[in-house]
């Protein structure tokens, strides 16, 4: 009989039963990619990781990735919370100088390549990670039928953003859907026909959609306290994965910092603060930056808190 034993966490938030929920694994060595994703379905949260031994010089752990219906090559809240787990645990432990310093950086090696994960210390209790994208961003415009998209998400042609904003795909490792919405009640208002979905998005490059919309950091009445004063509001969908919709999605959080640094005139470091999940009971809040120099993108970041819930063991037979 085979015991793997797992951790569970709420990422990219400080209150426990809130955020995305993740199990992190460790002694999976040898077992197949099949068994790896019936492990994942029977947690069916949105994803699980499956911590190795280091393949890579410079890297901490090798990562993998999946979501109840596929393994992904990246995602950040996996990311986020496997770092926050391995420091939490003991897995990975600080120097001396690493917890002087109020800080270590854990390397996790995924599909995508290398991923830097920066992690805050408080005597050397990890309170808050922040990761920087393997890959820069890129976009693709697939789609430029609105009335279609906006059929697709419930909505009006009037609540999608046009111009410079007007949908496109975008990737940092992971592509989705960035369709600009012109109020936070659009956002509450969109649902998924996700027969509509299997026509205009079904087999894209970027085929999931991510509705967001700026907040002009107000806070909001009924909110979630932690989730208050946030620049922008979004949602993802992701149909096909066993997951509907997402609570908190930091490989489309940090295409989204992409996608707003490009059509932001300016150099230097630029950030906002984005609530996800509030529709689905599971607020969560993600810090998202973007680096330019010279008019050009040249480092994506995303950062949030974490909270362990749980620790076990499951038996293989």
């Amino acid at each position: 009989m085979r015991t793997i034993r797992f951790v569970t966490t709420d990422v990219f938030t400080s209150e426990p039963f809130t955020g995305n929920q993740l199990a992190v694994c460790f002694g999976a060595e040898g077992l197949s990619t099949e068994t790896l994703q019936a492990i994942t379905r029977e947690f069916n949260y949105s994803e699980t990781t499956f911590v190795f031994e280091p393949e890579t010089p410079g890297t901490t752990r090798r990562v993998r990735i999946f979501t109840p219906g596929m393994e992904v090559p990246f995602a950040g809240h996996p990311t986020i919370g496997t770092a926050h787990v391995l420091v939490a645990t003991g897995e990975v432990k600080p120097t001396a100088e690493e917890i002087a310093a109020g800080e270590m950086t854990v390397v996790l090696g995924e599909n995508v390549g290398p991923v830097p994960v920066r992690v805050r210390l408080d005597h050397g209790v990890p309170t808050w990670a922040q990761l920087t994208t393997a890959m820069l961003p890129e976009e693709r415009v697939e789609v430029r039928d609105l009335d279609a998209i906006a059929h697709m998400l419930s909505l009006e042609p009037s609540d999608i953003l046009g111009g410079a904003y007007a949908p496109a795909g975008a990737s940092c490792g992971l592509a989705f859907q960035m369709i600009a919405l012109t109020s936070v009640d659009a956002v509450r208002r969109a649902r998924l026909r996700t027969d509509a979905w299997e026509q205009v998005l079904g087999g894209k490059w970027a085929e999931w959609p991510m509705v967001f919309a700026m907040t002009g950091g107000s806070d909001e009445q009924g909110l979630a306290a932690h989730v208050q004063g946030c620049d922008i509001r979004a949602r993802v969908f992701v149909p096909n994965c066993g997951v509907p919709e997402d609570p908190a999605t930091g490989s489309a959080n940090a295409a989204l910092a992409g996608f707003l640094a490009a059509r932001t005139p300016r150099d230097g470091t630029l950030r906002w603060e984005v609530a996800q999940g509030v529709e689905m009971g599971r607020p969560s809040r993600l810090s998202i930056e973007a680096h330019k120099t010279g008019g050009a993108i040249d480092a994506i970041r995303v950062g949030g808190a974490s909270v362990v819930m749980a620790d076990g063991t499951m038996s293989l037979r």
